[in-house]
């Protein structure tokens, strides 16, 4: 054999072959192998990071369906309690309904290792708190006992509540709205008077 299948030793070239020569041809992947990779590891992506998978309409038909039973069965006991459900269950389609243990796990296990050590150093000069981390894998190990429901009302109720512990700390967009209101010239290439 030479560099590639197709080619042919000197040996072969110099001596004339009576019997046609049949070139042997590399091995393909089927297309199907290809297809099933391609959507394992899309799911376990969609696993990992489930605020970052994408919307299907079918998933979109599944949580809207199951969101008007869950307000329907709980009695309210008032008008106001009942308004609160219909405007959370508009907002609560966009959190999302599934939770990976496993990647939490990873996410906390790497927070206390060196290298996520060394991430906290790098990107914000300290090293951070990995509680958070070890609390979503607890959430999540406790969900294991529940009904697909409950779970899926839990998960969704843990990402409101820490989006919205995000959102009442300080964040780039109260920066800029602030730097509008008091912004002035200065004048960047006069010398100081």
């Amino acid at each position: 054999m030479g560099w590639l299948w197709s080619s042919k030793t000197p040996a072969d070239t110099a001596s004339p072959s009576t019997s046609p020569t049949t070139q042997p041809t590399p091995p393909s992947i089927p297309q199907s192998t290809e297809f099933k990779t391609a959507t394992t590891s899309d799911r376990d992506f969609q696993a990992a990071f489930p605020h970052l998978a994408p919307t299907s309409s079918t998933s979109s038909t599944t949580t809207t369906a199951s969101t008007p039973q869950s307000s329907s069965s709980s009695s309210p006991s008032s008008s106001t309690t009942t308004t609160t459900t219909t405007e959370t269950s508009s907002s609560d389609d966009d959190y999302p309904t599934t939770m990976s243990c496993r990647a939490a796990f990873d996410s906390a296990f790497y927070c206390a290792s060196l290298g996520g050590h060394f991430n906290d150093i790098y990107r914000y000069g300290e090293l951070r708190s990995c509680s958070e981390h070890w609390a979503d894998w607890r959430f999540c190990m406790g969900l294991k006992t529940r009904t697909k429901a409950d779970k899926e009302a839990l998960i969704r109720e843990r990402y409101r509540m820490k989006e919205e512990k995000l959102r009442s700390g300080p964040n780039s967009e109260r920066v800029w709205e602030r730097r509008e209101r008091g912004e002035r010239y200065f004048g960047a290439f006069k010398p100081p008077a």
